[in-house]
């Protein structure tokens, strides 16, 4: 079938597939990697009931971009809603703020990224890390992922696709390991959920909190509606598709990760992941995967480079859309 064009000029070859691959690509980013151990030290394994909660309150104002998308499905999500609702300065400060936030979210993945690979490149011995090789590998990745989405939406979709993929692949095979970790060789691991609320709900409060910003990244869909084919059905079910998808794989991650620690550590799984921190996913997988400390850095890798993708994305349409409004030079 060929591609349609809408009324501004973009093509209209993005399928409900990519965009949900968008969506999930901005959600997880590097929040699962960097995220689960300091919300276990608060909430232990209550934190799979910080997800779900934190998920149900994130399905409100979802439903509300899908609504809203379904009625004006155009490129620009947010800005281009306020602009047809509010007086013009309201669309002017929506859209330079919606801009500004995507461009700084990419920047932070872009740092990252560079902080996993300078990190896979210390443990391997091939080179020494330093912020001038960390601020050198950003820079390339951004450089990288502004030509990719420069060359079209063709192209950005392959590349954003192929990664996701990964990154979903990587997940799962943490998730498995896990899995059969806890139930051939962790014969205890119910133990390790037996105190389930350890902090009460102080600590359920304080890891939503943390662990609210993973939700982050739905809207990026939003910016597809003038390459987005069958907008007004597609891009209401890209938003609920991929946001039901990261609720569950956050879930079943910490579910995962926490029954299938050995409980032989003289402490709960989530006690000694939390007690480690941003680092306590890759010194967990050591426990239960061989290579499982460089399968959590790969999937770092490729989490950041997916979420870095999806945002370079999205603030190229959130400022096309300014322009063609004149409210961007």
């Amino acid at each position: 079938m060929a591609s349609e064009s809408s009324d501004t000029g973009l093509v209209r070859n993005l399928t409900l597939l990519d965009v949900v691959m968008v969506g999930v690509a901005a959600m997880i980013g590097g929040a699962i990697f960097v995220l689960v151990g300091p919300g276990m030290a608060e909430a232990g394994p209550a934190l799979m009931i910080a997800f779900l909660i934190n998920g149900v309150i994130t399905m409100f104002t979802a439903l509300t971009y899908a609504e809203l998308s379904s009625v004006l499905p155009d490129t620009g999500g947010g800005y281009r809603w306020v602009r047809e609702g509010l007086p013009r300065p309201n669309s002017f400060l929506s859209g330079w703020m919606s801009w500004f936030a995507h461009a700084i979210a990419g920047s932070l993945y872009a740092v990252a990224f560079a902080s996993f690979f300078a990190h896979l490149l210390s443990i391997t011995n091939l080179v020494q890390s330093s912020p001038l090789l960390e601020k050198g590998i950003a820079a390339l990745a951004i450089a990288i992922f502004t030509f990719i989405n420069v060359r079209g939406t063709s192209p950005t979709s392959k590349v954003g696709n192929a990664i996701t993929i990964t990154q979903i692949t990587i997940i799962g095979l943490l998730i498995v390991g896990a899995l059969v970790a806890m139930v051939f060789t962790n014969p205890s691991w119910s133990d390790n959920f037996s105190n389930f609320f350890p902090k009460g709900m102080s600590g359920l409060v304080i890891a939503m909190g943390l662990t609210f910003i993973a939700f982050e990244g739905y809207e990026v869909i939003a910016q597809t509606g003038n390459e987005l084919k069958n907008p007004k059905k597609n891009i209401p079910r890209a938003i609920l598709i991929s946001l039901c998808a990261v609720i569950a794989i956050y879930i079943l991650f910490t579910f995962a990760f926490i029954g299938g620690l050995s409980s032989e550590k003289g402490q709960p799984s989530w006690e000694f992941i939390g007690g480690l921190g941003e680092i306590g996913i890759i010194e967990a997988a050591k426990d239960f995967l061989p290579f499982g400390a460089l399968i959590v850095i790969a999937g770092g890798l490729v989490s950041t480079l997916a979420a870095l993708n999806a945002t370079t994305y999205s603030s190229s349409r959130v400022s096309y859309a300014m322009g063609a409004h004149y409210n961007l030079p």
